[in-house]
């Protein structure tokens, strides 16, 4: 058995059909596991770490949490506590019951109380989802199908949302305003749990631990550059530093993203709807940019005791600001970071090798007294990275209906894993590791069936 990519969709597959009793090798073609599960502790004093990119388990991220238990993983919760918001270029706290929010644009019955207006707005959508966890969905949804033909924004403008209460929504959920709406909904409407957590040192210590049972299985600097399969098999072909090579094996776990796949030459069999997935499979812009500061200095901030995860909502290029310090190993030093997505990310990349320093420009606003703490800096922009090609796979809109089977669907004798062929936590660990075992049951079946005579 071939899997293509280490990061936790592949590895996930590898480990579970190695215990299956199946031989097992790797090619992923950077040199570390992980994919987009990547820990950033080279930038940072005193054991600091950062996530670059999946930051939050739930309590409901069953598939995640069984492999944190399996490897002996501790969680750490997040803080809680008081969140800022800066919209129309005004700073603040949210108002008390009955005051109105101090900035323009909002109608009439989105003051004083914008969540008010959720249920009309976003959940009324959410209602007409259906069971997402359909195989055939949104398909066999005709009211899912009616959001697939819209992006999020276009939706909650229907509803009579304003351009103000739009972006307050944004502010606290990220910037997916241009996701499809069928998509976006439904990532929202899953459900988070009590508590939210992340690996106590990094949640890179899971696809660390993953490969670390792999062992040698796992091959790295092994870019794979062709995938060719008949009746009797499949041959991968792959450059690392010694030259070309190919790999022959029953069958093929591929779990790269399809924006890296667009590379690998597709030979035999692979049908219409898989091949237009792979070439037009959209992937979200989503960046990070942290800074490590010498004190948690938001505790004091002229607005009140400021804390917990999501510490200051904005409408600005930073998009989220959140704050990791709960994590650290150091109980003096924070951690913040911008968490951007979609036109938020591209504008952050757009400024080149200036990007961190305009982020500090920033940052002053959005969090005051930032100047003279700084002493650790690390950022990632996801659509540059080639391994990748953005943050999570997007469908844009008209296209979930025919995209989402096409990419979760088996092609002879190559399974498909990966965030975005998940069944629900499209862009999560968990949904990776969801996809993981689904190819493995795939795999085990057909195995099965061709044992009978």
């Amino acid at each position: 058995m071939v899997v293509l990519g280490a990061g936790l969709a592949g590895l996930g597959a590898a480990y579970s059909l190695m215990k299956r009793g199946y031989e097992v090798t790797v090619l992923e073609a950077q040199g570390r596991p992980g994919g987009r599960v990547q820990t950033e502790r080279d930038a940072f004093r005193y054991g600091g770490h950062a996530e670059l990119g999946a930051v939050r388990i739930f309590d409901t991220h069953e598939y995640t949490l069984r492999y944190v238990e399996e490897f002996g993983l501790e969680l750490t919760p997040y803080d809680t506590g008081v969140r800022a918001f800066y919209l129309r270029g005004k700073r603040f706290l949210a108002p008390e019951a009955g005051r109105p929010w101090p900035v323009p644009g909002f109608h009439p019955s989105e003051q004083p109380d914008p969540s008010a207006r959720l249920p009309e707005y976003v959940l009324s959508g959410m209602a007409m989802l259906g069971d997402v966890s359909d195989p055939g969905w949104p398909g066999s949804v005709p009211s899912a199908l009616e959001l697939d033909r819209v992006t999020v924004d276009e939706y909650l403008a229907g509803r009579g949302a304003s351009k103000t209460w739009r972006d307050w929504f944004y502010a606290q959920n990220g910037r997916v305003a241009r996701a499809n709406a069928a998509a976006g909904l439904a990532v929202e409407s899953l459900p988070a749990g009590n508590r939210v957590s992340s690996i106590r040192g990094g949640n890179d210590r899971l696809p660390y631990a993953f490969a670390a049972a792999l062992g040698r299985r796992v091959k790295y600097r092994s870019e794979v550059v062709r995938i060719a399969q008949d009746a009797r098999g499949v041959t991968v072909g792959f450059r690392d530093r010694s030259g070309l090579h190919q790999l022959r094996a029953d069958r093929c776990v591929c779990a790269l993203p399809f924006a890296p796949l667009r590379r690998v030459r597709l030979d035999g069999g692979f049908s219409h709807d898989k091949i237009a997935a792979i070439r037009k499979l959209q992937y979200m812009a989503a960046a990070r940019c942290h800074f490590q500061t010498r004190r948690r200095f938001w505790q004091h901030d002229p607005l009140g005791r400021l804390g917990g995860l999501d510490l200051v909502a904005t409408d600005t290029m930073a998009g989220r600001v959140w704050n990791t310090s709960s994590q650290q190993r150091d109980s003096t030093t924070g951690m913040l970071h911008a968490y951007m997505f979609d036109t938020e990310a591209i504008e952050f990349a757009s400024h080149g090798r200036r990007r961190v320093t305009e982020m500090r420009r920033l940052f002053r606003r959005l969090v005051p007294g930032i100047d003279g703490q700084v002493i650790g800096v690390a950022h990632k922009a996801w659509q540059e990275d080639p391994w990748a090609g953005g943050g999570w796979g997007s469908p844009q809109p008209g296209e979930l209906r025919w995209m989402r089977p096409a990419m979760r669907r088996p092609e002879g004798r190559v399974h498909f894993a990966g965030e975005h062929t998940a069944t629900l936590w499209v862009a999560w660990m968990n949904g990776a590791l969801e996809s993981a075992e689904r190819v493995v049951g795939e795999i085990v079946q057909a195995d099965a069936r061709a044992a009978v005579p």
